[in-house]
């Protein structure tokens, strides 16, 4: 990866270029990149590899007319090509018409989610751990599959107008399918850390090959309305079609789940379960962020949902020129917490008479964007739980559901103690009411 020097000194050179080919604004980025993997099917390793990677990007206006070109050569003939072609480009390109002249001197925090040994990742302790992987189902007679991977990027950014900024960033995860040898039951677990020493293997292909044995053999019930448990993977695989709905451009043209009547929105309802908070912070001990937006805002912890009330829209730097506010500091993150007592996974299970404990969801796509409806399949571990105990598998099935409905006051029954699932930190819910509508055939 390119340090802060080396990084900013080519933004400065190809600003130079485009100011040369005649840009009159210009914001130009360099991402370095190295990733590695280790790929694991059927009991063994496939795959490893490690990859670097560069990429420079320059987008320029003339006139308010924007051109955006992209490469990876840092030569010196490359960066003047990948100048001008782009000032070309917005010569011949219609007036933009949601310009704002980029960013001024600005100053921010360093970022706190990088560690030199994920990106510099022990492929030697990571052969060790992976091993102990591939033992674990061996011995539960299950058929593992996986990927263990860790990337570390360090980007720079350079405007016309002389902002200046730098961050390094790492990420770490590995995710274990078990499938059993009668091909009935499945299990899936996954964890991601910015530290890779955090990522558990070991503990992650223990949860895989329990969830697998246990959802041997389902049988089916039938669809309908049930209370239930969604493990934190599932709340994770449906949080963002919620975070996605928080623009309050959408909101203010009457799109988006958070439009209220006459143009308005429905800031300050209380919509949500009170217990339920969801905030960003990029200085997040778990989850920190980059510390800045991704049009280069500093990043700050802001509230969007407060005791169930939505406090908060994001607003991007044209809309908020536009309607007069100002510009959102973030989010750079997703943290969804309970200030009240939380009620630990194994409590739900105890406190629930009779409904499903699901572990995740699979190709879930948005139906209806007002209501923040969604579609989906259960997978890799659905069980029947009746007078507190897990009682048996149950064959997937395919939901409808309203997320919002999902997190209103009168459905929410508990909530557990938040994990990361990046980039969210997410709790398991146990809910009154979720919706599904036909059987699966999938495992």
């Amino acid at each position: 990866m390119l340090s802060r020097d080396e990084a900013l000194t080519l933004c400065e050179t190809v600003l130079a270029h485009a100011r040369a080919a005649g840009a009159e604004d210009a914001v130009v980025s360099v991402a370095s990149e190295v990733a590695a993997h280790a790929r694991f099917a059927d009991n063994r390793v496939t795959t490893s590899g490690r990859s670097e990677d560069l990429t420079i990007t320059v987008t320029v206006w003339v006139d308010k007319r924007r051109g955006a070109t992209s490469g990876n050569d840092a030569s010196a003939a490359a960066l003047g090509q990948l100048a001008g072609e782009a000032v070309q480009i917005a010569r011949i390109s219609p007036v933009h018409r949601e310009y704002v002249p980029t960013l001024g001197p600005l100053e921010y925090p360093d970022s706190r989610g990088f560690v030199d040994a994920t990106a510099d990742v022990d492929v030697a302790a990571r052969a060790v751990a992976l091993q102990d992987v591939l033992r674990t189902c061996r011995e539960a007679s299950v058929s593992g599959a996986g990927v263990h991977t860790t990337n570390a990027s360090a980007t720079a950014v350079a405007t016309a107008n002389g902002n200046r900024r730098y961050f390094r960033a790492s990420e770490a995860a590995c995710s274990i399918t078990a499938r059993t040898e009668d091909g009935t039951g499945s299990g899936y677990y996954a964890g991601d850390h910015f530290d890779v020493r955090q990522v558990d293997a070991a503990q992650i292909a223990r949860q895989a090959v329990e969830k697998a044995v246990r959802s041997r053999d389902p049988k089916p019930i039938e669809p309908g309305t049930y209370p239930v448990i969604l493990e934190a993977q599932a709340v994770a695989d449906l949080m963002g079609f919620l975070v996605g709905a928080l623009d309050a451009r959408s909101a203010d043209e009457g799109r988006s789940a958070f439009s209220a009547k006459d143009g308005k929105t429905r800031l300050g309802e209380s919509m949500f379960d009170t217990r339920l908070s969801l905030h960003s912070d990029p200085m997040h001990a778990e989850l920190p962020g980059i510390p800045a937006t991704d049009e280069g805002i500093p990043a700050e912890r802001i509230t969007l949902i407060r005791n169930g009330v939505l406090e908060r829209l994001t607003y991007p730097r044209f809309w908020a020129a536009d309607r007069k506010q100002t510009p959102t500091p973030g989010p750079t993150n997703f943290i969804v917490e309970s200030a009240t007592p939380l009620t630990p996974l194994p409590e739900m299970i105890k406190g629930l008479a009779r409904g499903l404990l699901i572990s995740r969801f699979w190709y879930v796509r948005l139906v209806d964007p007002r209501t923040i409806v969604l579609t989906g399949l259960t997978r890799d571990g659905l069980w029947w739980v009746e007078d507190g105990v897990i009682q048996r598998p149950v064959r997937n099935l395919r939901f409808n559901q309203s997320v919002l409905a999902m997190l209103a006051p009168w459905n929410v029954e508990a909530i557990g103690p938040s994990v990361r699932r990046s980039p969210f930190m997410v709790p398991p819910l146990r809910v009154g009411a979720f919706t599904f509508t036909s059987i699966s055939d999938a495992i």
